[in-house]
């Protein structure tokens, strides 16, 4: 209690792994907030972490590099969330499920920009009228990431694109030339044929056929495929 969440994170803890760069952490669980790293030198304690967005709750640290995407975190903890909401109290029930239904059509790239609006009225339903705690801080992973990583919403929405290329279909695949060997298991996997090339010459992708399925990505035994 008291010590700053870089000495946490980078003494402690070892900073990110890789040596990626520090991009949030989140504390207290599903129900806390996303941190960036601008407030890296606050204290760890009730008070800070609360105006910051986030809170002590359980008292664990989630920490998350430069290949995070701050939508996808934010659904991932609402889908968490959901099926632990017990029900009872409408508000919890439906604003929960509403608001990760919206984060699925953003990450989906589907999103418009009043989906920005509807999660902040939505948050502030679930602070307001749920009947318990789990209901009234459910609001935090999207309001602090909101609040701290609104361009990352802003480029799916308007943009159509993922800048941690995270969320499928909202990036694209390519194959890097100088490092294909043309061994032709992209060709042979790709699922819709969109890959072409000679065996032991550099292959290519037909952007406007290939699907964004990832499987050249996943097969290439020599990391020649690249997300962009």
């Amino acid at each position: 209690m008291g010590i700053s969440l870089r000495r946490i994170i980078e003494e402690i803890g070892g900073g990110p792994k890789g040596g990626k760069k520090f991009k949030a952490v989140q504390t207290g669980g599903p129900s806390g907030g996303c941190i960036p790293a601008e407030h890296l030198d606050a204290p760890v304690d009730f008070d800070e972490l609360t105006r910051l967005g986030s809170m002590m709750g359980s008292g664990g640290m989630i920490v998350m590099d430069e290949d995070t995407c701050m939508v996808n975190v934010a659904k991932y903890f609402f889908t968490f969330l959901k099926s632990e909401s017990c029900g009872k109290c409408t508000p919890c029930r439906e604003g929960i499920a509403q608001a990760l239904h919206i984060l699925e059509l953003i990450t989906h790239g589907e999103g418009k920009p009043e989906h920005l609006v509807q999660l902040e009225a939505l948050a502030e339903l679930l602070a307001e009228a749920s009947l318990c705690a789990l209901g009234k801080t459910a609001a935090n992973p999207v309001l602090s990431t909101l609040r701290y990583f609104r361009a990352e919403f802003e480029e799916h929405i308007e943009r159509r694109r993922c800048p941690a290329k995270e969320c499928k279909g909202l990036f694209l695949y390519e194959i890097v030339a100088a490092a294909c060997t043309g061994c032709m298991i992209c060709r042979k996997k790709c699922p819709v044929e969109c890959i072409t090339g000679e065996r032991k010459q550099p292959h290519l992708i037909d952007q406007k056929a290939c699907t964004k399925c990832g499987t050249c990505y996943e097969k290439c035994p020599f990391g020649a495929i690249v997300k962009v």
